[in-house]
């Protein structure tokens, strides 16, 4: 009698143990599988602040050319047609 007590105990502990290390396993493969999905997330951030640092750079660049007074002139005559009062433009007609 006190054999098959201890046999069903042995069993018992044995299928706790089981349990335990299939649930072990289960965890660790689900946070390998989070950590590799946070990974991809954390490269995705990363490359946005990437980009967003090169906008900032370009953004810095183009106030810098703001109080630029040759760069302010090029704008008003290339883009807004606009010249200095003792200037004379003139443009080719045929358009090239």
């Amino acid at each position: 009698m006190k054999k098959a007590r201890s046999k069903k105990k042995s069993l018992i502990v044995r299928l706790g143990m089981f349990a335990f290390a299939a649930f072990v396993a289960t965890s660790l493969i689900s946070l390998q599988l989070e950590i590799s999905s946070k990974r991809a997330e954390l490269e995705q951030v990363q490359s946005q602040i990437d980009e967003q640092q090169t906008a900032i750079k370009e953004t810095e660049r183009l106030l810098s050319l703001g109080s630029d007074q040759g760069y302010l002139s090029k704008i008003a005559r290339d883009k807004l047609g606009l010249g200095f009062s003792d200037e004379h433009v003139y443009r080719d007609a045929a358009g090239s």
